[in-house]
C-alpha cells in the first residue's frame, strides 16, 4: 500500500470514527424498529463479517438492498441466502436474486426477514398471556443502468410487512396483526474510479407523499376501538468507500460508510438535533488461496468474519460459491451474537 494512500484512508477512517460517536441515544430512538431490523443489521453474512459494508463494493448482495447500482456490474445470474440468530430469541435472513440484462443493465430482488421467537404478551395488569413470535419482512425489486464502464446508476423499490401476532389473546378487542408499508424509492450511484478505488452514494426511503417522507397509518383494530399508530421511516444519505490493494502479496480490502438518518417529516432539514449520524468500517484479507478474514465495526458494533471460495465444474462450466460465516458483538447490550451463515454463488 503507497504511504500517501494508506495516510488519506487513517484520515479518513478516524473521521469516520469521529461520526460513529456522534449519534445521540435520544434522537436514535426516534429511528424506531426500523433502525434495527433493516438499517442497522443490514443483509449479507460476508458484510455483516466487516462491519455491515457493502454499498461500494460491485460484489455486494443482495444489491437491490445494498445498492441497485451494483446491478449494472453484473455478469451472470447471482444468488444469495443468509440466516442469522441472535441473543434474546431474535432471528433473521436474507434471500438474493439477480440477473444482468443486456451489457449494460441489471435487476435483482431482495428479501428480509426479521423475528422473535418467544415474545411474552403482557395485559393492562401485567399478567403474561402467552407468547407470540412478531416477525417483519422487507422486499426490494431493484434496477440499474451501467451509463459508462466505470458509473452506473441504480433505483430499488421497497415495501414492508409486518406481523405481531397478538390478535388471538384479545377476544373483546378486534386487533390488526399485518401492517403492509407504502412503496419507497431508494436511488444510488456507484463509480469504480481504479482498480483501488470506489465511491458509492445511496439515498434511502423516499416516498411519494408529502415532503417524499415515507409515512403511513397503521389501523390497529378493525372497529377503531384501539387508536391508529403512525409507521415512519427517516429519509438515509450513505456514502461508501473502498480500497483494493496488496501486502505481503495479500489481497486487502478496506470499506467505509458514513450514514445520516433524517428524522424529521421535512423535504431537507438543516438543524443537527433532527440528523443522526453514524459510520461503518470493514477489513479484509485473503490469508490464504480463496480463505478470507474480515473484521469490522458498525458503529460501536464490533464483527468478525470468515469466508471460503469454493469452484465446482460441472461438464465445461464452472460454477463459483462461497461460504460465509460473521461473530457479531452488540456492545450497547453486551451481546455476542455467534449464529451467523450464508452462501453466495453465480450461475453463467
Amino acid at each position: 500500500m503507497k504511504k500517501t494512500s494508506a495516510s488519506l484512508f487513517l484520515l479518513l477512517m478516524l473521521a469516520l470514527s469521529g461520526l460513529a460517536q456522534a449519534g445521540v441515544v435520544d434522537k436514535k430512538a426516534a429511528l424506531g424498529g426500523f433502525d434495527g431490523f433493516v438499517e442497522r443489521m443490514g443483509a449479507g453474512t460476508r458484510e455483516l463479517g466487516r462491519g455491515n459494508t457493502g454499498s461500494a463494493d460491485t460484489a455486494s448482495m443482495p444489491a437491490a438492498y445494498w445498492n441497485p447500482a451494483i446491478l449494472g456490474f453484473r455478469h451472470d445470474f447471482g444468488y444469495t441466502l443468509n440466516a442469522e440468530k441472535r441473543d434474546l430469541d431474535r432471528m433473521g435472513g436474507s434471500l438474493g436474486l439477480e440477473s444482468p440484462v443486456g451489457k449494460r443493465m441489471g435487476v435483482g430482488f431482495a428479501m428480509l426477514y426479521r423475528g422473535d421467537l418467544d415474545f411474552d404478551v403482557i395485559d393492562e395488569d401485567d399478567q403474561t398471556l402467552g407468547t407470540a413470535t412478531p416477525y417483519f419482512t422487507m422486499l426490494y425489486l431493484g434496477f440499474a443502468y451501467r451509463a459508462t464502464r466505470r458509473d452506473a446508476f441504480g433505483l430499488s423499490l421497497s415495501m414492508s410487512y409486518d406481523n405481531m401476532d397478538v390478535s388471538d389473546y384479545y377476544d373483546d378487542i378486534e386487533l390488526v396483526d399485518g401492517y403492509t408499508s407504502p412503496v419507497t424509492i431508494n436511488l444510488s450511484w456507484l463509480r469504480q474510479w481504479n482498480k483501488n478505488w470506489s465511491t458509492s452514494v445511496v439515498v434511502r426511503n423516499l416516498s411519494f407523499s408529502h415532503n417524499l417522507s415515507a409515512r403511513w397509518s397503521k389501523n390497529t383494530s378493525t372497529d377503531n376501538s384501539v387508536i391508529s399508530t403512525e409507521g415512519v421511516r427517516p429519509k438515509v444519505l450513505q456514502v461508501g468507500l473502498g480500497y483494493r490493494s496488496q501486502v505481503m502479496g495479500k489481497p486487502v480490502f478496506a470499506w467505509m460508510e458514513a450514514i445520516d438518518y433524517q428524522v424529521a417529516d421535512t423535504l431537507l432539514v438543516f438543524d443537527p438535533q433532527l440528523h443522526v449520524w453514524t459510520g461503518r468500517v470493514g477489513f479484509e484479507c485473503e490469508i490464504i488461496p480463496d480463505g478470507t478474514v474480515r473484521i469490522g465495526m458498525d458503529d460501536l458494533d464490533a464483527m468478525l468474519g470468515l469466508g471460503y471460495k469454493f469452484r465446482v465444474r460441472i461438464g465445461k462450466k464452472k460454477y463459483l460459491f462461497d461460504v460465509n460465516y460473521a461473530l457479531t458483538y452488540e456492545s450497547g447490550a453486551d451481546l455476542w451474537n455467534p449464529l451467523s451463515f450464508g452462501v453466495r454463488g453465480y450461475i453463467p
